[in-house]
């Protein structure tokens, strides 16, 4: 697939958040707020497992987890903690307000983490433009959420 191809799989997924807040809104109402995010994790690991059993598999190997730093295991600790925390916020202030403050934060932070290469991302500058279009999200955010 050509380079530029792959960003039809983030602009995919990007389409598919609304969806998947909505749908875990519903569950959240029914369970709470932690319960919804357990419940939505353990239906995730099924449907993983299940994709490795019909052999849908990456390039490295089970035996390569041992040599990894334990921080990184902390991914499913912030995945089911922020889930619950967006649960929570959803309500208050809305998806659209939720997505654009997610988003916003989340290209900032890894603009910094390319441009300093932290938690071993390929080292990318944060140029100027690279900025501009953070302030650009910020902005954007914050109008949507007024």
């Amino acid at each position: 697939m050509p380079h530029h191809a792959w960003l039809l799989v983030p602009l995919a997924f990007g389409v598919a958040q609304p969806v998947l807040w909505l749908m875990n809104q519903a569950v959240a109402r029914a369970t709470g707020n932690m319960e919804s995010a357990l419940v939505l994790h353990v239906v995730g690991a099924l449907v993983g497992v299940a994709w490795l059993g019909v052999g849908v598999r990456g390039s490295g190997s089970w035996s390569e987890l041992a040599g990894l730093p334990w921080w990184v295991f902390l991914a499913g600790a912030l995945g089911v903690t922020g889930m619950a925390g967006m649960n929570r916020a959803i309500p208050e202030i809305g998806v659209a307000a939720c997505l654009a403050a997610l988003v916003a934060s989340q290209f900032v932070f890894a603009l910094l983490c390319e441009h300093h290469g932290w938690l071993g991302s390929d080292a990318r500058a944060a140029t100027p433009d690279r900025w501009a279009g953070a302030v650009m999200l910020a902005v954007g955010a914050w109008l949507v959420s007024r």
